[in-house]
């Protein structure tokens, strides 16, 4: 059976054997201060690598638990680009996003996460900011 790529924004709940393409912007050690800090799993920012400007940028959140850490944590890189299949999609927990995805993916035992060389671009204009007043008056003074 061939997999279908997707995009993050195309996901629904439940298992899916599509593929992704994605980005790791972050992944974060998720620690319980009840229990001196004991290391829990740890918490993934993932950015859709095949938005373009048509498709929305979406970014998603992943939980890598404990158990299999071995597995994946030696592989992940920041900013590296990685090809996701076989996951559980679920709603996410409102208390504790760390983006706009109202839906989690989660790793399960038959999950394929492999980096994909040569890296997937993803244009710079996807992450441009305007941090001040005077680069907006800049936009809306154009007849572009």
């Amino acid at each position: 059976m061939t997999n279908v790529s997707v995009l993050l924004f195309d996901l629904k709940t439940g298992r899916s054997s599509s593929t992704v393409q994605v980005r790791l912007l972050r992944f974060l050690e998720a620690m319980n201060v009840c229990r001196g800090g004991e290391l829990m799993g740890v918490d993934m920012l993932l950015l859709d690598s095949q938005a373009n400007y048509l498709t929305p940028l979406f970014s998603f959140f992943t939980v890598l638990n404990f158990n299999r850490l071995a597995t994946h944590m030696p592989n992940l890189k920041s900013s590296s680009a990685y090809s996701l299949t076989v996951f559980d999609v679920n709603q996410c927990n409102q208390n504790y996003q760390l983006s706009d995805s109202v839906l989690i993916i989660h790793f399960s035992d038959s999950n394929s996460f492999n980096e994909v060389k040569p890296a997937i671009l993803i244009p710079l204009e996807f992450f441009w900011l305007r941090h001040n007043r005077s680069d907006m008056l800049g936009l809306a003074n154009t007849n572009t």
